[in-house]
């Protein structure tokens, strides 16, 4: 009987150490702000409920940029759950990707954690080679100019110089005529209200539950990078998601918000550019993100205003 039950214990203990975890990148040394897929692997039996951890915007010293949902897969009695990350660090030196580790409950009821190893990375800063030299900027060449090019030349400034003065005149005229209208004035609405209401018509047109997802993202990222431009001074919409990070690290914005752009920003890139096709409450989560990033960075003295309007 003793025999029996020391038996019987063993092979539960066999059954908990089943659960395995193991963890992977697909690089180990990257520039600094470059993306890193981890990818993630827990084997265990069917008969184990496992419990995988939850991630928001960090996972230890890394920003995460996209997460995707776990997949499972079931051979033989054994249980395979895998989930890929999209993680990024914004500063140089040599860190440690953490353990990820899970719970598991065997069918008698106990509970165990199993974890992968952890993943040293090196995060590189933009190499400069120094041994190079600045060179002086060569002198513009010297052409000479011909007597027809000169004829040319004087033709056409005389002939928009005309054009420019004939219109000049005409709208003129027009203006001064009896009945003209007036243009009408624009009043001059502050940035992040326009990017607010921007926002809430474009929540209004309803693009992504009409399959037009990658117009919805597109859009979407549009007004969060013009609110950019008007609000920070930067060419945000003729730039780079990595140059867009670089410019705005330059002002007082906090840690948290710049991983919510970043994460923004890339999410719009991988749907734009990789196919990605996110899930609804992705989603349903855009509009959400790009109008909490307009609240928290719009100026001080606009948000109090509001505030006490509201109060």
């Amino acid at each position: 009987m003793r025999q029996f039950v020391f038996l019987l214990l063993c092979t539960l203990a066999l059954r908990a150490q089943d659960v395995s975890v193991t963890a992977s990148v697909d690089s180990q040394s990257v520039v600094i702000g470059d993306w890193i897929r981890y990818t993630v692997e827990v084997r265990h039996p069917s008969s184990v409920s496992v419990a995988m951890p939850v991630f928001r915007d960090t996972m230890g010293l890394f920003d995460i940029v996209r997460q995707d949902t776990v997949v499972r897969s079931e051979q033989a009695g054994q249980v395979q759950l895998t989930k890929q990350f999209v993680i990024a660090r914004y500063e140089p030196g040599s860190v440690y990707v953490q353990p990820f580790m899970v719970s598991a409950v065997g069918p008698d009821g106990d509970t165990v954690t199993a974890s992968s190893n952890p993943i040293p990375v090196e995060i590189r800063g933009v190499e400069v080679d120094t041994s190079m030299t600045i060179k002086d900027v060569k002198p513009p060449m010297t052409v000479p100019i011909s007597a027809e090019e000169i004829a040319l030349y004087t033709g056409i400034v005389a002939a928009l110089g005309g054009l420019a003065y004939a219109l000049y005149y005409y709208i003129r005229k027009r203006r001064s005529a009896p009945g003209a209208v007036q243009e009408e004035q624009r009043p001059n609405i502050p940035p992040h209200v326009l990017a607010l209401m921007q926002l809430e018509a474009l929540e209004a047109k309803r693009l992504w539950q009409a399959g037009e997802v990658k117009a919805y993202y597109s859009e979407a990222t549009e007004i969060v990078r013009r609110y950019f431009e008007q609000r920070y001074g930067i060419m945000a919409l003729e730039m780079t998601t990595g140059e867009v990070m670089a410019q705005l690290s330059s002002h007082a914005i906090p840690a948290e918000d710049v991983s919510r752009i970043q994460a923004l920003l890339s999410g719009a890139d991988m749907v734009k550019f990789a196919k990605y096709q996110p899930v609804a409450a992705e989603n349903e989560q855009v509009i959400a993100e790009a109008r909490l990033i307009v609240e928290r960075t719009m100026p001080r003295t606009a948000a109090a205003a509001e505030g006490a309007a509201v109060s």
